[in-house]
């Protein structure tokens, strides 16, 4: 009755361990074909994939922000078509227009004002 125990116990105690090494066999080979060249590339191969990925949405991301300031900030076509009408007839009643005149402030005539 000894013995049965004991073989009992001895097989169990077996079993046990056969899991435990079959555990950190998987882990083993998890990280054994992680560190291997074929690992290493398909790892760096994802993370081009990602930063790929990064990348268009960050352009698309910012092309909407600028769009969204654009329109915000800068004039329509119909205004800016105005202003430029409106420059034209206040230039065409001023007297004293010299042709190729422009508004500009600071004329770029080599004078330094800063």
């Amino acid at each position: 009755m000894k013995r049965l125990l004991w073989i009992g116990v001895g097989v169990a105690v077996t079993v046990v361990v056969l899991q435990q090494v079959s555990r950190l066999n998987n882990r083993v080979n998890g990280v054994a074909a992680a560190v291997s060249p074929a690992g290493i590339a398909a790892s760096i191969g994802s993370l081009a994939e990602n930063v790929s990925a990064l990348g268009t949405q960050l352009r698309e991301s910012m092309a909407q922000n600028e769009e969204a300031l654009r329109n915000a900030l800068l004039p329509d076509e119909q205004t800016l078509a105005q202003a430029r009408e409106s420059r034209a007839a206040h230039r065409a009643r001023r007297p004293h227009a010299v042709e190729g005149e422009t508004d500009e402030v600071f004329p770029d005539d080599g004078t330094d004002y800063f």
